[in-house]
């Protein structure tokens, strides 16, 4: 199969069985899937996309203003603006040829890592940016993201509400990223987290390719459709019944590109503990030694350093 699997929001907050196996043969073969029914206006999307070009359209020196640098949130790294060649998601490829800026769920500030406010400009700078993307991350948050933790949790036969003692005060890195014309690029990793919701922008050729059946596929743009992957911590949570998949991205069309993906984590303090296992994980310490690879090591994100 060239195609990933198209699941339903709405049959699985209804609990409909079929739909609840074909989630648990997406997450147990693929760990991608489109997702559609998902109840997000399309002018939300589209208004959230046009507002972040408009945002990376503007001088250097003025995105520059909004920098890790300046961040008040621990580690730095996981908030604000990032230049070109300014990260490499996969080390063996080098830095990557994209420009991002990385909110989180803005709270009080505190000790915690992860957790507390993000410098962001103002609609004086960048009319609509942050008004956009918390509208939008809101919506997801309240309408998305728990469905599917429900729906997750019937996949692997458990009560619907398993997971949601894990993520009474969860961790978002929300990212919106900007690939210039025929240049844009993100070097093959895994993504660290449960899972990642993105919003692709809808353009007539995929730029997103997936690992599968030892080959890598694009995935196109689906109308009105999420793309959801699944994360290193959910694999390791269900002990590799669920998988985290290898992607990538290679823009060659001569259009700018804009896609926003929203890379969900649990409770901080979450002890995980693999089925069928007396193993106990940090949850913390997957974060900072992903984080880690990234900035410091420089080996890539997630699984990074295993991929060619």
């Amino acid at each position: 199969m060239d195609s990933l699997p198209i699941i339903s929001l709405k049959k699985l907050a209804q609990e409909e069985p079929q739909e609840i196996e074909r989630l648990y043969f997406a997450c147990d073969d693929r760990g991608f899937f489109y997702l559609n029914d998902h109840g997000i206006a399309k002018k939300v999307i589209e208004e959230t996309i046009a507002t972040s070009r408009q945002f990376f359209e503007l001088p250097e020196a003025i995105k520059n203003n909004y920098g890790q640098d300046i961040q008040t949130v621990s580690p730095k790294t996981c908030r604000g603006y990032v230049p070109l060649y300014g990260e490499a998601t996969n080390g063996k490829a080098g830095f990557d040829p994209k420009e991002y800026f990385e909110f989180g769920l803005e709270r009080p500030h505190s000790d915690k890592p992860f957790t507390g406010q993000t410098v962001f400009p103002d609609d004086t700078v960048a009319p609509g940016f942050a008004s956009c993307h918390y509208g939008l991350q809101s919506e997801i948050m309240t309408n998305v993201v728990p469905i599917l933790l429900k729906g997750m949790a019937l996949a692997l036969g458990l009560e619907a509400t398993w997971f949601d003692r894990f993520f009474t005060d969860p961790i978002l890195i929300h990212r919106t990223i900007y690939y210039h014309p025929g240049t844009g690029k993100a070097g093959k990793h895994t993504d660290s987290g449960m899972f990642t919701i993105l919003i692709q922008e809808n353009l007539p050729a995929p730029s997103l390719r997936v690992r599968s059946d030892r080959h890598w596929m694009g995935v196109p743009c689906l109308e009105d459709a999420f793309v959801i992957n699944l994360g290193d911590m959910l694999q390791m949570w269900t002990k590799g019944k669920f998988v985290s998949t290898p992607h990538e991205v290679i823009h060659n069309l001569p259009v700018s590109r804009i896609s926003i993906p929203l890379f969900l984590y649990p409770n901080i303090d979450t002890i995980i503990e693999p089925f069928g296992t007396e193993e106990k994980i940090s949850a913390l310490d997957v974060m900072l030694k992903d984080y880690r690879s990234i900035w410091e090591t420089q080996e890539g994100a997630g699984r990074a350093k295993e991929l060619t």
